[in-house]
Parts: structure tokens; C-alpha cells; sequence
């Protein structure tokens, strides 16, 4: 898939991470973005759009925006975690356990997309929904079904998404028969949608495959090792997991009784080869200081899911621990355990839940910077699915995935006083923001949603 758009030079305030405690603000500053749709300059030290065009070589004819005063550029936000066919249930299902939840509400509505006509209704509208709230990429688990994984690829391809896809596999442990029918079928229908997802984008200009196991309880060994076999690619490219881990306490007994001779999750996905710094990881709540030091060694990520942790009280991540560690950490929004997939929600629930693990234990280290909130919400969730070097702020050379973001209308963001404070403007959008703010989101360059579109 070949990009083809004008060069474009943006002008204003421009907002992103260059690392976990640097938020850069540039107030006066032009981005410009090539025909590709990459980043070709950043420059901090011009007074508009039109004198850029002039400066850099190439962009004399290039389509220039000026942001308004209230406005700032922001890089695209990146889910690490998101059931895409559990959509539907949004906000539905909360008064119950993971386990109660899984059985009662998300096994029949993922059994459902056999009927693949309903995955085209609901993807279709869900990928364009996800755009205009900002999420230029998305962490998708899927379903058992490779037929409704492929047309979850077709409509981020048709839309303009950028996403990792893969089939779920699930042979036991589950209900309303949300099963496939082997291991042997459960991997030739996972391979089934690697190759297709491989054929329909083979240079990973937006979709990427993965594998992906639900759980330890629900991929017994001999399915564990195939979708292992296959993360290795032979020696080649390691394709993406995505898996669960360390969610729950009951979900981790379950594991170790499938996976016998384990006493660490993180020890058994190792073992099968399925652990390496292609792996996304949600959750991982109750996790042992052997998994920490394996997630170190593999440099395998960690999708941070605060919003369903708190619904489903599985507990709270200990986001400052694995930051010491050398973890990579990400924000997921967890569809539908979460009851919202707009990353500010995450954003907001992380700070939250860092907040209560600072209360419950006295000690304000806990606490996540906002800062930190930012990075996480894109350099951290870019690199957790492996796509540092392509994403997640504006550095030069990266597609330009991004957001034109205004806190002046008439919306639930009230900035008086504040006009002339970049950072507080910033803030004010975090924690009170919503799509109204979203005025035009950017993916490979490319004008894709946003209420201006």
C-alpha cells in the first residue's frame, strides 16, 4: 500500500513526549510532513507556517495549516488492549467477577461473530468511532473466528487505522460455546488470518498481525507451544502476541493447572516461546518478581488497563514499580471490562488508580507525573507494540499520526484564566476533554476523522 498526499507544514503549539519526564511544549513552532506521510522537520525556531515553506527544501508548495490560539498538535493515542467484538457491551456486566463477566456476558456476544455479517456491522462502526475519539492505533483481540478477524483487518485498512490484529484461541475453559473445536484447527485458523492480514498490507504500512492465546486456562500446552512455533517465524521477523497475565488471582490457579510444574505465568509463556519484545501483556496486576525480571529480560510490554481493573476490582498495577524496573508500560482501554475505549479515560484512570495505591500505602511515589500519563498514553504504548521507531510523538523520520486538538469551543473545558498557559491547556484537555476537542485526527498523513474532516 503506497501513500500518496501533498506535503503538508503545520504551525502553532505543538505538544509530545521525548520521554517520561519530558513533556515537550513547543508554543511557536512548524512540523512539516512529506508526501509519505512521514516527519521531515520540526522546527522550533520559525515565526510561521509560510516562512517554513521558505526555509525547507521541498515544502515551497506545500499545504500549510495555521492552528488557532486555543489549538495544539498531539500525537495519535495508541490502546494497547481492546476486545473489538465486545463493543456492543459497553458499560454492561460490571457487577460481577472477570470470571461472571467472561461467562455471562462476553463468551455468548464473541461466539456471535460466526455470523460474519454482524462483524462487518459492528468493526465498521467501531473502527470509524475510534478514530474520531482519536485512537490512530488499536491493540485488537478478535474472536475464535478467522473469518470475522480478517474483516475486523479489512475495515482498519478501508478506514485508515492503524492496528495489530489476531484470531483468538480458545479451546477450553470457556462457554457458550466459545471454543474451537482443537489445537490443530485452532492454529490453521490463526495462520489463516496472519497470512491474510500479511497479503492485504505486506509492508505493515497499517495492520500487523499477532497470535493470540486468551489465557494460560484457555491454550493447553500443545496449543501453547504451536502459537510459540509460530511467534518465532522460523528464525525470521517475530510476528506479535497478544495474551492476558496475572489478572486475577483465580485466573492465575487456573493457568498453573494447565500448565503444569509453572509457579510463575510469566514463566510459561517463556517456555513456549511466546515472551519477547513483540509480546503485548495485559494486565499483569499480581505479578511475582520473577515475572518483573522475565518482562526486563524479553523487553515484552505491559497494556495497562486501569479502567477494567477498577470495574471488575481485579486489583491495581503497580505502574511505578514496573517503570522502575525497566518494564515497558502502555494504556489499554479494555473493551468491555472498561466501560469507555477514549484513551483520556485511561489517561484519567491511571492517574486514579497510581492515587489509591499512593493512599493505601502513605507513600506519594505511587502517584503517576502528568508527564508520565502522556508518555504512556503514546511513547509507552508505541513501544509495548513494538512500533517506537514508527509512532508515538513527532520525532523526524516518524508517520505522522497525530491529533489537531482545540480547548476554545463552546464544550465541557473551561480554560478561562489559562489562555496563555500552554501546559494548563494540555491538562484542561486530558481531564475534561472529549470528541468535541478532536478536530481533525491524522493517520500516515493521511486527514482520517475528526469533526473538521
Amino acid at each position: 500500500m503506497t501513500i500518496r498526499a501533498n506535503k503538508q507544514v503545520f504551525y502553532g503549539r505543538i505538544v509530545h513526549s521525548r520521554s517520561l519526564t519530558n513533556l515537550e511544549i513547543l508554543s511557536k513552532a512548524a512540523l512539516g510532513v512529506d508526501e509519505n506521510g512521514k516527519i521531515k522537520f520540526l522546527d522550533n525556531g520559525i515565526d510561521s507556517a509560510e516562512a517554513a515553506c521558505k526555509k525547507h527544501r521541498g515544502f515551497e508548495n506545500a499545504a500549510c495549516t495555521t492552528l488557532k490560539p486555543l489549538q495544539f498538535l498531539f500525537p495519535g493515542l495508541i490502546d494497547c488492549h481492546l476486545h473489538a467484538p465486545q463493543w456492543p457491551n459497553l458499560a454492561i456486566g460490571m457487577e460481577g467477577t472477570l470470571r461472571e463477566w467472561v461467562e455471562n456476558y462476553t463468551d455468548p456476544i464473541e461466539e456471535s461473530y460466526h455470523d460474519n455479517e454482524k462483524a462487518q456491522r459492528v468493526y465498521s462502526e467501531m473502527v470509524q468511532k475510534e478514530l474520531e475519539i482519536g485512537s490512530t492505533t488499536v491493540a485488537y483481540n478478535s474472536t475464535i473466528h478467522y473469518q470475522a478477524t480478517n474483516t475486523l483487518a479489512d475495515m482498519c485498512m478501508k478506514y485508515g487505522q492503524r492496528a495489530v490484529i489476531g484470531k483468538l484461541c480458545i479451546v477450553q475453559g470457556s462457554t457458550h460455546g466459545n471454543w474451537e473445536a482443537s489445537s490443530e484447527q485452532s492454529l490453521e485458523d490463526a495462520q489463516k488470518s496472519v497470512d491474510y492480514i500479511q497479503k492485504i498490507d505486506p509492508h505493515e504500512t497499517l495492520v500487523m498481525p499477532c497470535l493470540q492465546p486468551r489465557g494460560g486456562p484457555y491454550a493447553p500446552p500443545k496449543l501453547m507451544a504451536g502459537l510459540g512455533e509460530k511467534t518465532q517465524n522460523k528464525g525470521g521477523e517475530k510476528i506479535r502476541v497478544q495474551a492476558h497475565m496475572c489478572e486475577t488471582t483465580d485466573d492465575m490457579a487456573r493457568t498453573f493447572k494447565v500448565h503444569e510444574g509453572f509457579q510463575n505465568y510469566s514463566d510459561m509463556y517463556k517456555s513456549y516461546g511466546m515472551l519477547h519484545e513483540k509480546s503485548i501483556l495485559a494486565h499483569c496486576i499480581h505479578l511475582s518478581e520473577k515475572d518483573i525480571s522475565n518482562l526486563v529480560e524479553t523487553k515484552a510490554g505491559v497494556a495497562h488497563n486501569p479502567n477494567s481493573n477498577t470495574c471488575l476490582r481485579d486489583g491495581e498495577c503497580r505502574v511505578r514499580q514496573l517503570l522502575k524496573a525497566g518494564v515497558k508500560v502502555g494504556l489499554g482501554t479494555d473493551c468491555s471490562a472498561g466501560y469507555s475505549t477514549f484513551m483520556l479515560d485511561s489517561m484519567r484512570q491511571a492517574s486514579n488508580v497510581s492515587r489509591h495505591l499512593a493512599m493505601h500505602t502513605g507513600n506519594d511515589e505511587w502517584t503517576l507525573k502528568f508527564s508520565e500519563l502522556v508518555y504512556l498514553a503514546t511513547m509507552g504504548s508505541a513501544s509495548v507494540v513494538a512500533l517506537e521507531d514508527k509512532v508515538g510523538n513527532f520525532e523526524v523520520g516518524k508517520c505522522f499520526d497525530a491529533l489537531i486538538i482545540d480547548t476554545g469551543l463552546h464544550d465541557c473545558i473551561n480554560i478561562a484564566g489559562w489562555e496563555k498557559d500552554d501546559l494548563a491547556l494540555v491538562k484542561k484537555w486530558v481531564f475534561m476533554g472529549d470528541d468535541r476537542s478532536i478536530r481533525k485526527v491524522f493517520v500516515n498523513g493521511k486527514l482520517v476523522a475528526g469533526k473538521e474532516k
